[in-house]
């Protein structure tokens, strides 16, 4: 990818800046990265996973809700997915797994489960006290 400043890619370029952009809930970046590669035909850094233990791709990451801003999560999912089907990689996308076999999917199956457990209706659960 003929990645250019660090205007306009503040986390840096490659699979790491796209992460991180990820991360940090920065849908411009992660915008410029997705048309970068849709102008160059080059899906790699969409199959890249880091190179940490659970090896995650951005869709990993924002499936999982680790981000500075939750409530963008879905936009940058949609982004994601559409910046495969575009390249015609998404089947192959959808499908890669973590070191620990679990697809984006899985985990954002996973992190509703944990929400929805951790929701309680009692009110001096939530520190609230009625008068």
């Amino acid at each position: 990818l003929r990645m250019a400043s660090s205007e306009l890619f503040p986390y840096g370029n490659g699979g790491m800046g796209m992460r991180q952009a990820v991360r940090m809930s920065d849908l411009p970046t992660l915008k410029r990265f997705c048309k970068e590669m849709l102008d160059s035909k080059d899906a790699a850094l969409l199959l890249e996973p880091a190179a940490t233990y659970r090896e995650w791709t951005s869709l990993h990451i924002a499936a999982w809700g680790q981000l500075k801003d939750p409530k963008k999560a879905k936009d940058m999912i949609e982004l994601l997915l559409q910046t495969a089907k575009k390249c015609g990689v998404e089947p192959q996308y959808r499908a890669l797994k973590a070191s620990d076999t679990a697809t984006a999917l899985d985990l954002a199956k996973e992190r509703r489960e944990k929400l929805l457990s951790a929701r309680t209706d009692d009110p001096n659960d939530l520190g609230l006290k009625r008068n």
